[in-house]
């Protein structure tokens, strides 16, 4: 199947806010499998079987929910790494442990690490822009990307006023938009005009009336000089001798405004705006990438309720009753670092430092290396609608790229060198399944690594007979055509009953050969369905 066909009939085709759908009202209805793993697969990067069950712990949605905010909120700071202790870094092996230290949090799973990666989406900083030019930290600039990274990993949960006022200061941010040498005499508005296009309102409201005008980006750019950067402090600091301290007029209103003063002003004269903007990028991110204005504009209204904060209206949202809608369900297209850590976060793969490596390589042949997103709008695939209503997420996959995804997942299977060893599926399938049917076997690892219903992956019609004694056929009535034809492709040539897939068999080679490869293929299969592209 083509790109353009998973496109189309994937996702679910949400239906549009015309149509009656459930709203920000609290969901109430069955907390099954089904929903709990909704839930993980997009409040975490991918299905974990021991957070599935955890969430599945909890008797209903709303609880579980504010037990996974809990959980991110209390997470605590990593330790920081030697050599950023040690003394200030611009080698670029720094950045990859960086990159390799979220790869081992993402695995290890919480509500924190999408929440972290939908801010380096809101407010892109890219490690590249730092280290090429001379006045940007080439000594140090591994540096203050950590401090920008470890400033998320605190702050995702926090009110967003309060983030924004922190980001703006960071040694990171202002050597990226360039604020840190934005002075009196000599503005500079590439930190301005993103603070109000991408960081705050947007260029254009809901009803598609201009927020602000280019006089308001010339005048924020003077309000916010003064600001540069201590590379051996690695903070960004104010020098009120480069400030331009005169009046400026911002949005119709007049004062001697500063960086705070100017963001005060943001969310005194356009908060409705700021959380329209804000909810509709949570929304795109969390639910679906077709927005649903209905919705938005009731969460906005909901974020000014909580004060912007961010932990409330995350909230809101994943325990809404639209949250849980099915059309939901597998109807966003995966993000590289939901493929590729979603993927060992499935089949339980622990990666290791050379795992990690291939990790991070094919995530930048697939365009999304963490902390360095491709432009300062972040990387598209997260971002709402373009101006002519393409969803953003189409931006993931290409006829180039989807082969890629497809080739890379096999190699981590299969081993990506000489010297790597095949996976060995049987533990995890013991954990999902009765390993001894292939039956469940077959219907349990689809459901576990495909969101969509089974009903509707366009699994292979398989016309032959199961392998073995036709005497012995198996009695499959009552069983779905979708869970025959999936045990027909997990068993191949081997007879049902001779199915058997436990552990305590790892020191028979005809266990070895057999049964594990059997599952690999099995599993090789599931992820070329388009199907697995969605979450």
């Amino acid at each position: 199947m083509s790109v353009h066909s998973i496109q189309n009939k994937f996702p679910n085709s949400p239906p549009s806010a015309a149509q009656a759908m459930p709203g920000l009202e609290t969901y109430t209805g069955p907390w099954t499998k089904t929903q709990a793993a909704h839930l993980i697969r997009r409040a975490q990067v991918g299905l974990k079987i021991n957070q599935l069950n955890y969430a599945r712990s909890f008797d209903q949605a709303e609880t579980a929910v504010q037990a996974l905010i809990n959980n991110a909120v209390s997470q605590p700071l990593p330790d920081d790494p030697q050599w950023y202790t040690s003394g200030n870094s611009g080698d670029v092996q720094d950045i990859y442990d960086i990159q390799f230290r979220w790869m081992d949090t993402m695995y290890n799973g919480g509500l924190l690490q999408p929440m972290m990666l939908f801010w380096t989406n809101h407010f892109a900083v890219s490690y590249n822009n730092m280290n090429a030019l001379p006045d940007k930290a080439p000594d140090s600039y591994a540096s203050h990307i950590y401090k920008y990274w470890k400033l998320l990993y605190q702050y995702s949960f926090g009110n967003f006023k309060q983030l924004l006022r922190l980001v703006s200061k960071n040694s990171a941010m202002l050597y990226y938009l360039n604020n840190s040498s934005n002075q009196a005499g000599q503005p500079n508005e590439d930190f301005a005009r993103e603070l109000l296009e991408l960081f705050t309102m947007g260029t254009h409201d809901k009803n598609g009336n201009s927020n602000y005008s280019e006089t308001d980006v010339a005048e924020v750019a003077r309000a916010v000089t003064g600001w540069r950067v201590s590379d051996i402090n690695l903070t960004g600091y104010f020098d009120s001798g480069r400030h331009d301290n005169t009046d400026k007029t911002i949005f119709g209103r007049t004062g001697n405004y500063d960086l705070d003063g100017v963001i005060d002003l943001i969310f005194e004269v356009r908060k409705e705006e700021t959380a329209w903007f804000l909810c509709k990028k949570l929304y795109v991110f969390f639910v679906s990438a077709e927005p649903n204005a209905v919705v938005i504009d009731d969460l906005a209204a909901y974020c000014i309720q909580q004060n912007f904060d961010t932990a409330a209206v995350v909230a809101k949202l994943l325990s809404s009753a639209h949250f849980y809608d099915e059309s939901f369900y597998g109807c966003r297209i995966k993000s590289p670092s939901e493929i590729f850590l979603g993927y060992l976060r499935e089949l339980e793969i622990v990666p290791d430092s050379q795992l990690k490596e291939y990790l991070r390589l094919r995530m930048q042949d697939l365009n999304e290396e963490l902390l360095r997103p491709q432009t300062v709008f972040g990387w598209a695939g997260y971002n709402p609608p373009d101006s002519d209503g393409t969803p953003g997420h189409y931006a993931w996959l290409n006829t180039n790229l989807l082969p890629s995804r497809w080739d890379n997942l096999k190699d981590i299977i299969y081993g990506y060198d000489e010297a790597g060893d095949a996976y060995n599926p049987i533990r995890i399938t013991e954990k999902i399944s009765n390993p001894s049917n292939p039956f469940d076997v077959a219907e349990d690892i689809a459901q576990h690594l495909l969101a969509p219903p089974l009903d509707k992956v366009g699994v292979r019609e398989v016309e032959e007979d199961f392998a073995g004694n036709p005497n012995l056929a198996p009695d499959v009535s009552g069983f779905s055509n979708h869970k025959i034809n999936l045990t027909k492709i997990l068993l191949g040539n081997i007879p049902w009953y001779e199915w058997t897939a436990n552990s305590d068999q790892e020191g028979n080679l005809y266990y070895q050969a057999t049964f594990a490869e059997h599952l690999r293929a099995y599993i090789s299969y599931l992820q070329q369905l388009p199907a697995y592209q969605l979450t």
